[in-house]
């Protein structure tokens, strides 16, 4: 019993955070498809609830407590990844690669960032994250006998 709980409770909190390896290492962990997918989502949902609107709140707090500073920006290969994308796909585009590339606190808190006042950008998170739970969960489930 506490081992199950200990099991599910790291699923959970992966799904809520790197969220790519979620699916492959729930099934791994014995659960079926749809106890994956169930947890990969609702694990999944409530880390881009909380990222989001925490992010928020700490983009906020942090604006009005430092202000905007000229700092030399550092370009780095994910730094124009993420601008290119937000530029060119909006919070679409966004939501789209977070899980699966940025993980989703990032990808929260960028989306809370660039995008806190569009009323969708929280749907858009998780409706990817439904999406990507089913592909790899469907994935992950196909070469479940392979691990």
């Amino acid at each position: 019993m506490g081992t199950e709980i200990l099991q599910l409770v790291t699923s959970f909190l992966l799904s809520s955070t790197k969220f790519l390896f979620a699916p492959s290492a729930t099934l791994g962990l014995g659960y079926s498809y749809w106890e994956t997918i169930a947890i990969t989502i609702i694990g999944g949902w409530t880390g881009v609830i909380f990222f989001f609107y925490f992010g928020k709140l700490a983009v906020d707090w942090y604006m009005k407590k430092y202000g905007k500073k000229k700092e030399k920006s550092k370009f780095t290969k994910t730094n124009k990844m993420i601008i290119k994308v937000k530029s060119n796909f909006g919070i679409i585009g966004l939501a789209f690669i977070s899980p699966v590339t940025i993980s989703i606190p990032v990808g929260s808190i960028l989306a809370a960032r660039y995008f806190g006042n569009n009323k969708l950008a929280v749907y858009f998170l998780m409706g990817s994250i439904v999406f990507w739970s089913f592909l790899l969960t469907s994935i992950s489930f196909q070469f479940k006998g392979l691990f």
